[in-house]
C-alpha cells in the first residue's frame, strides 16, 4: 500500500485509498513481535489487518515452519530442487490444521527516507467473514512494568490478536489470530481447505438465536479474574459504606476477607484461578437491549485460547430505557473495583454506568448467613442540560428537551467521562468527585466548552459560567502574541447560530506512568469535519479550574491543522502510541483517521523543521562528527586527505586539547554576562 503524501505546515498526511467502504477502525494496543503497529478496520466482507513499521519481512527466504527440501548426498547445490511428488502430498494434508508459517524478519527496522520519514505497511491480510463488519472492539492492555508484571495480564494478549466484531447479519464474533504477520509463503497460497484457517484464526460466533434479533449498534470487551473477590481501590479503602457491605458479604462466604483483600491488592491471581473475557454488545431491539457474555481463557502448555460452551448464552441481559449509541468498558484494569463498569450512552441526553459484576445485597437476607448471589447493578446516571428548539417562536418551555449526545468516553482511568453534544458543546462529568473543580450537582459538567466552525474553541468551568459577563478574573493576560477574545464567545459560545451536527466523536489515549503516577490522557474531539486536541487532560482541567487559561500556561484545546478529508465524512479517529520523552517535549500523537473510503495517518514533522531539541538530535550530530573524523583519518593514512579535511582534523585536535586542559585544572571556565 503506497500512500498519497501531502504536507501542510508542521503536519504530514498519508492517505491510503481503499477499494471498499470503512465502517470502523482500531489500533491494537500490543505491538507485533517485530515491532509493527497493528491497524484493524472493518469493511463489507470482513476485516483487514495491517502491520505498519517494525522490522521488515525478509524477501525470498524460507519461513521458520516451512520444511526444507531434502538434500541428496554427493550432489551439488542444484540437486536439492529435485522433490519427489509422492513425498509432497502428505505434507500438504498434514499442514491443514497447523498454524501458518512464521515469517523471518530483518535484524533491524527499515531505514526511513529522509524525504519521506514515515514507516510503510510491511504486511496486510484480509480475514473473510462473508458479512459486513460494522463495529470493532479491542481490549485495553496496559504495558508490562515493574508495577504491573506480566502475571497480572492474560498471556493470550501477548501471543495473539483478540478482537470482537459486530456484523450486519446480527452476529457477534470473537476472533483470535497470531500477533505476528504471516510469511510471504503463507500469503502466496491461493486456496486452503474447507475447514482450514488460512491465517490461523479462531472464530467464536454468537448467532441471533441467542444474541441479538436486530443489527448490533456496538460492541466492547475487557478481561477479569474468573474467581470473584473483593476488589479494593487505594482511594476507596476509606469509604465505609460500600466496603463494609462487601466485607460483611465476603465474611459470610466460604473464603476469608483478609485473604481475598491481600490477593486483590497485589493483583496476583493464584494458580487455581484463571482469566475470563468479558464482551458486551447492544442493539435497538425492545427499546434497547444490552447483553454481556463471559468466555474462559484457557491456558495450555503450547498455546492459549478462548473457549465457549454450546449453546452460547448471555452472562447478563439488561433492557434499556432507550436505545444506546455507544457502550464501553472502563479503562481501569483488574484488580480495581471499577474495571468492569460499562458506560452506556443514550443519545437522548443520558449517560449511565452499569457494572455486570457488582453485588446487590438483598435487604431481605441481611439477617441470613447465606451471601447474596444476585449480580449486576446500575451505579449512576448523568444528564445533559435542557434546550428549547431554535425553530420554535416564541420559545415554549414545554417543548424543551435535553441536548443530544453524539459520543462519550471514559477518561482519567475511569474516574471521569468526557462527552460531545450535537450543538458543539463538550463537557466532563466527574464520576467520583475527584477532579479539581467538583460541581455542586454531581450530574452536571465540571468542565465545559464549545467547538464548531462558527465559534473558536472555548472552555469554562461550572463555577465560572455563573459569574457576570463583566468579570475578567478568568481571562488570560494579553500578550503581543495573543489577542483578547470577547467574553460572550469565551464563556457562552455562539449557541444561537451554531447548527447541529449529526456526526462527532471522542478519542481518548492514555500514557501509563512507569513510576506509579497518574496516567496522562490525550483527548481528540471531532465535530463534523473539524477536529480538536487536548494533549494532557489533567493539566488542562487543573488550569481551567484555577482560571489560569491555556495559551500562556501550556497547550490547551486547539484545532488540528493539516487534515484534508477530500469531502468525505469522518468514521473514527484513533491515536497511535507515544513515548514519555515525546510527551514531555509536547510532540503530538500521530492520528489514524478513517474516512469513508480511505485511511489517513496524520503525523508531525517537527523533527524536519529543526525543533527537536532533545537528546536524539545531539546524539545524531555527535555521531555524524565521529563518522566524519574517522573518514578523515582514513584518508590521511592513505595520503588522499584534502585541505578541508586537514582543517577539520586540526580543529578537532585543538578542541580535544582544550577539553583536557579544562578537566585537568579542576576549575571549569565560567561564562558571565558583561555589565
Amino acid at each position: 500500500m503506497k500512500p498519497v503524501v501531502s504536507r501542510k505546515g508542521k503536519a504530514t498526511q498519508l492517505s491510503y485509498e481503499l477499494p471498499h467502504r470503512i465502517h470502523d477502525s482500531k489500533i491494537y494496543p500490543v505491538k507485533a513481535p517485530n515491532g509493527s503497529t497493528i491497524v484493524i478496520y472493518g469493511h463489507e466482507n470482513g476485516i483487514r489487518i495491517l502491520w505498519r513499521g517494525g522490522r521488515p519481512i525478509k524477501q525470498n527466504t524460507q519461513s521458520k515452519n516451512q520444511p526444507k527440501p531434502p538434500q541428496v548426498n554427493g550432489t551439488g547445490n542444484d540437486s536439492i530442487m529435485i522433490i519427489d511428488s509422492d513425498d509432497e502430498e502428505p505434507h500438504t494434508q498434514a499442514t491443514s490444521h497447523q498454524l501458518p508459517d512464521e515469517a523471518d524478519f530483518e535484524s533491524e527496522e527499515e531505514e526511513l527516507d529522509p524525504e519521506e520519514r514515515y514507516p510503510s505497511i510491511i504486511q496486510q491480510i484480509d480475514v473473510s467473514l462473508n458479512t459486513e463488519v460494522l463495529h470493532i472492539a479491542v481490549p485495553r492492555v496496559p504495558p508490562v512494568t515493574l508495577l504491573r508484571p506480566s502475571e497480572t495480564i492474560p498471556r493470550i494478549f501477548s501471543e495473539k490478536i483478540v478482537i470482537s466484531v459486530a456484523c450486519i447479519d446480527y452476529s457477534i464474533r470473537i476472533i483470535t489470530l497470531p500477533l505476528g504477520p504471516p510469511s510471504a509463503a503463507t500469503k502466496a497460497k491461493s486456496t486452503v481447505g474447507k475447514h482450514q484457517s488460512r491465517w490461523g484464526e479462531e472464530i467464536i460466533e454468537i448467532k441471533s438465536q441467542t444474541g441479538h434479533q436486530s443489527i448490533p449498534s456496538g460492541v466492547t470487551m475487557t478481561w477479569t479474574l474468573r474467581t470473584q473477590v473483593t476488589l479494593v481501590d487505594d482511594s476507596e479503602e476509606d469509604a465505609p459504606d460500600d466496603d463494609d457491605e462487601e466485607d460483611e458479604r465476603v465474611r459470610r462466604g466460604n473464603r476469608s476477607s483478609r485473604a481475598l483483600r491481600k490477593r486483590s491488592r497485589s493483583g496476583q491471581p493464584s494458580e487455581n484461578d484463571g482469566w475470563d473475557l468479558l464482551v458486551a454488545s447492544h442493539s435497538a431491539e425492545l427499546s434497547g437491549l444490552l447483553r454481556v457474555w463471559r468466555f474462559p481463557i484457557e491456558i495450555g502448555e503450547s498455546k492459549t485460547r478462548i473457549s465457549s460452551a454450546s449453546p452460547i448464552l448471555p452472562y447478563r441481559t439488561q433492557h434499556l430505557n432507550s436505545p444506546a449509541s455507544h457502550v464501553t468498558f472502563s479503562p481501569s484494569q483488574h484488580p480495581k473495583r471499577r474495571h468492569s463498569q460499562l458506560l452506556v450512552v443514550e443519545p437522548k441526553g443520558i449517560v449511565r454506568v452499569y457494572d455486570p459484576l457488582a453485588s446487590r445485597q438483598n435487604r431481605s437476607r441481611l439477617r441470613s448467613d447465606e451471601p447474596s448471589t444476585e449480580l449486576g447493578a446500575w451505579l449512576s446516571a448523568f444528564h445533559t442540560a435542557f434546550e428549547i428548539p431554535k425553530h420554535v417562536s416564541p420559545a415554549a418551555p414545554s417543548l424543551a428537551h435535553r441536548k443530544r449526545i453524539l459520543d462519550a468516553s471514559w477518561a482519567s482511568d475511569g474516574r471521569s467521562i468526557i462527552a460531545i453534544l450535537a450543538d458543539g458543546e463538550w463537557g466532563i462529568w466527574d464520576v467520583d468527585q475527584s477532579g479539581p473543580s467538583p460541581p455542586a450537582d454531581p450530574s452536571a459538567f465540571s468542565l465545559r466548552g464549545f467547538v464548531g466552525a462558527n465559534s473558536s474553541p472555548s472552555v469554562s468551568t461550572t463555577t465560572s459560567s455563573t459569574k457576570p459577563r463583566g468579570s475578567r478574573s478568568l481571562l488570560a493576560p494579553m500578550t503581543p502574541n495573543t489577542r483578547r477574545t470577547k467574553e460572550e464567545s469565551l464563556f457562552q459560545g455562539s449557541i444561537s447560530n451554531q447548527p447541529s451536527v449529526a456526526r462527532g466523536g471522542v478519542s481518548v489515549a492514555t500514557l501509563h506512568s512507569t513510576s506509579g503516577g497518574a496516567p496522562e490522557d490525550s483527548i481528540i474531539l471531532w465535530y463534523g469535519s473539524d477536529s480538536y486536541r487536548i494533549p494532557n487532560l489533567n493539566q488542562f482541567w487543573a488550569r481551567s479550574a484555577s482560571g489560569s487559561g491555556g495559551s500562556l500556561y501550556g497547550p490547551g484545546l486547539a484545532r488540528i491543522q493539516g487534515l484534508n478529508l477530500n469531502g468525505e465524512a469522518v468514521t473514527t479517529i484513533q491515536q497511535f502510541d507515544t513515548t514519555t520523552a515525546a510527551a514531555r517535549m509536547a510532540i503530538p500523537r500521530d492520528l489514524l483517521v478513517a474516512a469513508e473510503h480511505r485511511l489517513i495517518i496524520l503525523t508531525s514533522t517537527i523533527e524536519q523543521l529543526g525543533r527537536d531539541l532533545g537528546p536524539t538530535l545531539f546524539e545524531k550530530d555527535r555521531t555524524e562528527d565521529d563518522d566524519m573524523r574517522r573518514a578523515d583519518q582514513t584518508l590521511l593514512a592513505q595520503g588522499e586527505l584534502d585541505l578541508g579535511g586537514m582543517d577539520r582534523l586540526l580543529d578537532s585536535m585543538e578542541s580535544s586539547a582544550a577539553d583536557v586542559r579544562t578537566l585537568g585544572s579542576g576549575n571549569p571556565r565560567k561564562v558571565l554576562f558583561a555589565s
